[in-house]
């Protein structure tokens, strides 16, 4: 491999890709036996979390969830945090952490971005802090979380130091001392709004109360804080709620505000996301409904059901108040380094250099491993009708599981009744609630469409048009569009004993 061109405190250093692996891999461990040592002595227990997960399993962002296909098509994802799980692991502990494989879909790794990186989460609750339930405060709880956070940074970087303090200051130049100082001094610190006040006041005019910073104003707030030539972290508290995962806890001073910190370090920029969780079912509950991320979970067919079980825990008071925070590892590394470019503190992106896993010239080619997936949407009139229907979809779906079935509501009804797994679908009529039949069309979903006009029809009412408007769209977007009952049967079940595949798009 090429030799690699580091910007170590904005120097640049040059080193072969073997030797920097090496030295980067030797200070990856060294943050783990740092974080882990640290966690050990604060009683924590260590839990294994999921890493394909359902919804839960995202950040704010749910469109950089990468999708995990599978046999079932349920809705799976490579997760974003262990966060909810570690939440879980609280109804049998007092204190947990772990330390997950994150993803991000994100379309190019940058100098800022990765597409994969480890996260080392920690969740402790208020027993931890000499609080019961009862006599819970939760600036006393925000406080403990903020001390959780700089003792395990601190943990991590001095481990690294004590371990490979030589080669960082022989090798890569950096000052060490400045990095002695910040596993001695504590963090500092900063409200977001007083940020807000101080970026306005040095050049960012434009940023407004509400706003989400930009890595820019990030790296400005460190900037002005420290001393000249300082390099410790900046804790950013205390950001508005609309812009923060929905189980964040509304401050009871300022509820314009949730009880949340973001750790900025030099160089690296946001390294840690943290908050006090809410703990009052009801404002839980409403905090999820409003959010951003529910919003959009529901608008891609997603359900309230898929919350619930977390809901419920927080409902039935199967854990104590708690707060918990994520640090992303790569980021310290990063900071460590005095290097500019996150990618350079990434093991992953590096194996990626040699591999080329990530190369645009197999764009497309996702496609030749995927299963051949073939999606039919069943829109049955008359009661009779669905039971004349029922044993060749049954046979279908025996034979040639690959096909996956989508049904209006009656039908969809009707199938679950005789033990058959379809998807419900709303009609077109129904523009408020989702997933839609329109949308899904426009999507170029449909396989096969089976719409059997209803005598009703002829009376020019809502099943009128929306049959209308379905065999419409079907034809329009090149779908198969079936309206005769009988020959539906046939072609199911000539598709169940393997025919018509050619005519069917196979």
């Amino acid at each position: 491999m090429n030799n690699l061109t580091l910007t170590v405190q904005n120097k640049k250093i040059t080193l072969s890709f073997q030797d920097h692996f090496a030295n980067l891999a030797q200070m990856a461990e060294s943050l783990t036996f740092g974080a882990t040592d640290n966690y050990k002595k604060s009683n924590l227990t260590y839990v294994d979390v999921p890493e394909i997960v359902g919804i839960t399993g995202a950040c704010e962002n749910v469109d950089t969830l990468f999708k995990v296909q599978n046999n079932l098509d349920i809705p799976l994802f490579f997760t974003q945090t262990g966060q909810l799980a570690l939440e879980q692991a609280l109804q049998s502990f007092p204190g947990v952490f772990t330390t997950i494989h994150s993803g991000r879909d994100e379309e190019e790794e940058d100098a800022r971005h990765l597409r994969q990186f480890r996260l080392t989460e920690e969740e402790f609750d208020c027993t931890l802090v000499g609080m019961t339930r009862k006599t819970y405060d939760e600036e006393k709880m925000f406080e403990a979380m903020l001390d959780h956070i700089q003792s395990s940074i601190q943990a991590m970087i001095s481990r690294i130091l004590e371990d490979n303090g030589s080669v960082l200051e022989k090798k890569y130049k950096r000052n060490i001392k400045k990095l002695i100082e910040v596993t001695k001094t504590d963090f500092l610190r900063i409200s977001y709004e007083n940020a807000v006040k101080l970026l306005k006041k040095n050049g960012f005019k434009e940023v407004e109360f509400g706003d989400d910073l930009e890595s820019d104003h990030e790296a400005k707030i460190v900037e002005l804080l420290n001393e000249k030539g300082g390099e410790l972290p900046v804790f950013i508290t205390k950001y508005p709620q609309e812009i923060k995962f929905f189980n964040m806890k509304v401050s009871g001073e300022d509820p314009r505000v949730v009880l949340s910190a973001d750790l900025v370090l030099p160089y690296a920029g946001e390294a840690v996301g943290s908050a006090v969780r809410e703990h009052d079912f009801k404002r839980l509950n409403q905090r999820l409904l409003d959010s951003t991320m529910f919003a959009l979970h529901t608008q891609r067919g997603g359900k309230y059901e898929d919350f619930l079980w977390y809901l419920d825990i927080i409902k039935n008071k199967g854990t104590n108040p708690h707060a918990g925070y994520g640090v992303g590892n790569e980021r310290v590394l990063q900071f460590v380094f005095g290097e500019k470019d996150i990618r350079h503190a990434s093991l992953f992106s590096l194996l990626n250099r040699q591999s080329g896993d990530w190369s645009k010239d197999k764009y497309g080619q996702g496609a030749l491993v995927r299963a051949d997936k073939k999606h039919i949407l069943l829109s049955i009139g008359k009661p009779r009708d669905k039971k004349f229907i029922l044993p060749f979809v049954k046979n279908l779906i025996q034979c040639q599981p690959q096909y996956i079935l989508h049904a209006t509501g009656k039908t969809q009804k009707f199938l679950k009744q005789n033990d058959i797994n379809a998807n419900l679908v709303h009609k077109i009529s129904d523009f408020d609630q989702t997933p839609n039949i329109a949308e899904l069309l426009k999507q170029r979903l449909f396989d096969i469409v089976i719409n059997t006009p209803t005598r009703t029809e002829i009376r020019m009412g809502k099943e009128f048009t929306d049959g209308k408007l379905i065999r419409k769209g079907a034809i329009q977007m090149g779908s198969h569009l079936i309206t005769d009952l009988e020959v539906a049967g046939m072609v199911l079940g000539n598709l169940a004993n393997g025919k018509a595949k050619e005519r069917i798009g196979g």
